[in-house]
């Protein structure tokens, strides 16, 4: 009986953050769903660990309303963001040091959550995926991709495009996402329209 005692305390205490952070994080499932963009400022300004910060932008536009976050953890990943809310956008930015585990897990996560990617550009070289698509087949495409995507050095200039899935063939997505690198900082820059 006390081993079951100290079973349920165990798994509940180890149950409990996450159901927390799951519960803090709901707002990023309404980001990289289909709801509509106000349900999804509504959602990301009431949930949460989100607080209004201090930025340019509110001073330059007073419809603007610009919310921080301190830890975002995208599954394992922990980025800083923030959030800046206009009329017409949702315009999220979050930041983490250049690693190469982070930017590769960061690529799987986009991945999992179906994303999938639309254009890439590293220093000089870019590639449109859609372009690519109508003359190749699906499987020479992606090895193209991953070849790009190894050959460069850490310090390179790196940004993926990436749409959902379903609409991936649309001239005006309503979420667009950029993955980007300078081999300092990476940047997810994610836009709800």
């Amino acid at each position: 009986m006390r081993f079951l005692s100290l079973f349920l305390i165990s798994f509940c205490s180890v149950l409990l953050p996450q159901s927390t952070l799951a519960m803090d994080n709901h707002w990023w499932h309404g980001v990289l769903s289909d709801q509509p963009l106000i349900q999804v400022k509504s959602t990301v300004q009431k949930g949460g660990l989100w607080y209004r910060c201090d930025t340019e932008w509110n001073d330059s536009e007073p419809s603007v309303d610009t919310l921080c976050l301190d830890e975002f953890s995208y599954y394992h990943q922990h980025l800083y963001g923030e959030v800046i809310l206009r009329q017409e956008t949702a315009e999220f930015v979050f930041l983490a040091q250049f690693q190469w585990q982070s930017w590769n897990d960061l690529i799987l996560n986009l991945r999992k959550d179906g994303l999938v990617i639309k254009s890439i550009h590293f220093d000089d070289q870019e590639m449109d995926v859609l372009s690519s698509l109508k003359n190749k087949s699906a499987d020479d495409v992606d090895k193209e991709v991953i070849l790009m995507m190894n050959r460069y050095p850490p310090e390179a200039n790196r940004r993926i495009q990436w749409v959902r899935s379903s609409e991936f063939q649309s001239a005006s997505p309503s979420l667009a996402v950029s993955l980007i690198s300078d081999g300092d900082m990476i940047t997810l820059r994610v836009t709800r329209f």
